[in-house]
């Protein structure tokens, strides 16, 4: 803890220090500027790039990516925008590694026992999209806590709260609905029910916050703002720094549009199918041996889950990738827990895979030599390994066997 503490007051340090040199090439004054705008009473034109940039040019003395995300969210920016930008931006930070701890201690303590979770909070330091992160002022850590906290909901049966905490991540959008999708669709009907009302209430009191913001108009001028966001300068649309399918398509098929279309349907629809197969195996094995039954299986659905939503998604930032702070520990745990029979060859192909997730020169060199794309392999790779179907567990004792959430 002591070793924690100081990592995290000298990251703390750094970017106080250097703050000035990481903002220049930062996310973080684009959500700061649009809650300026939000306080100044411009919410209607938030979605105006040319205002968007006046307000750059203002408050952080450059121009850079726009401000793309649904106006609910600039609200929250509010809470660092009282502060001039460098202290927004160090105490964002800080917001930043209390989200990252919260999760860690939430994903340990319901998930991972007997695992200690600052150490799960210090191996996550050294992932790189989670320093991405940090250093940009995304919210990619944010989205990590919201479905760590739906993840352990749904494992308590809390379908409810589970899907209000799934709608409170629609600032990630593309990436949210394909999670919901699977979850709804694999769930029993009350677990649905459950799951659906409380997403949609959720999304329904986000959307007139929205509208509230920025106006009943905002609902056709953000999809149009969206649609044409591509030809506006320093869009922040690469699809060679994607690791999902698009960027894995854009890779090999870079000159031919049509084709990558159709193969990232081709790879999307296979990986619909082969996540529903996932909750088919999981719910089986839990009905089939209810007496041995373990949470196991429902958590490598889950993980399979937020890598399938990671694969589909349309839009994938480096930092986005944070969110394999839910999957990987999940997975290292199985391969590891003495309860699990997993086999010989799955488990080291697994223990593989995570190590070259976390190697930092990996991630560095893709990102510069412009072929981030091929970080999409290893995930996919997990995504094909890794099942329920892959392991068995052993008998444990009437206390301790808790059936699979259907």
């Amino acid at each position: 803890m002591f070793v924690l503490l100081v990592f995290i007051f000298s990251l703390a340090a750094f970017v106080g220090a250097r703050s000035l040199v990481l903002l220049q090439g930062a996310d973080f004054p684009h959500f700061y500027c649009a809650a300026r705008m939000l306080a100044d009473g411009h919410g209607h034109q938030l979605f105006d790039a040319d205002v968007q940039r006046q307000y750059q040019a203002r408050y952080a003395g450059r121009v850079g990516t726009l401000f793309t995300h649904p106006p609910f969210e600039a609200v929250l920016y509010l809470a660092v925008a009282w502060l001039p930008l460098r202290r927004a931006y160090f105490l964002w930070s800080l917001l930043n590694l209390a989200f990252l701890a919260i999760a860690a201690r939430r994903l340990a303590k319901e998930a991972l026992l007997p695992w200690d979770w600052p150490v799960l909070l210090a191996a996550s330091l050294t992932f790189v999209p989670v320093l991405l992160c940090l250093l940009q002022g995304q919210d990619s850590l944010l989205l990590l806590l919201l479905v760590v906290l739906a993840f352990t909901a749904l494992r308590r049966n809390r379908t409810f709260a589970a899907g209000c905490w799934l709608a409170l991540g629609l600032f990630k959008f593309q990436i949210e609905l394909p999670l919901v999708l699977v979850l709804v669709l694999t769930q029993s009907r009350s677990g649905r029910n459950g799951l659906a009302k409380g997403f949609v209430l959720v999304a329904l009191a986000l959307a007139g916050l929205s509208a509230a913001i920025s106006g009943w108009s905002v609902f056709t001028a953000y999809p149009r703002f969206l649609l044409h966001l591509q030809a506006q300068p320093f869009a922040g649309i690469m699809p060679q720094a994607m690791a999902n399918l698009r960027g894995l398509t854009y890779f090999f098929f870079r000159n031919v549009q049509t084709s990558r279309a159709v193969a990232v349907a081709i790879l999307s629809v296979a990986s619909l199918i082969k996540i529903l197969t996932v909750w088919k195996h999981a719910r089986l094995a839990s009905h089939q041996n209810p007496a041995s039954a373990t949470p196991e299986e429902f958590d490598l659905a889950f993980a399979n889950t937020v890598l399938f939503a990671l694969l589909v998604s349309y839009h994938l930032n480096p930092h986005d990738l944070a969110l394999l702070l839910l999957p990987i520990p999940l997975f290292l745990h199985s391969a590891l827990a003495p309860t699990t029979q997993l086999r010989r060859p799955t488990k080291w192909m697994t223990l593989v895979l995570l190590g070259v997730l976390f190697l930092p020169p990996l991630h560095l060199w893709a990102l510069r030599a412009g072929v981030y794309p091929i970080l999409s392999l290893p995930l996919l790779a997990l995504f094909l390994i890794k099942a329920p179907s892959s392991l068995t567990t052993q008998a444990t004792s009437p206390g301790r066997a808790t059936t699979i959430r259907d």
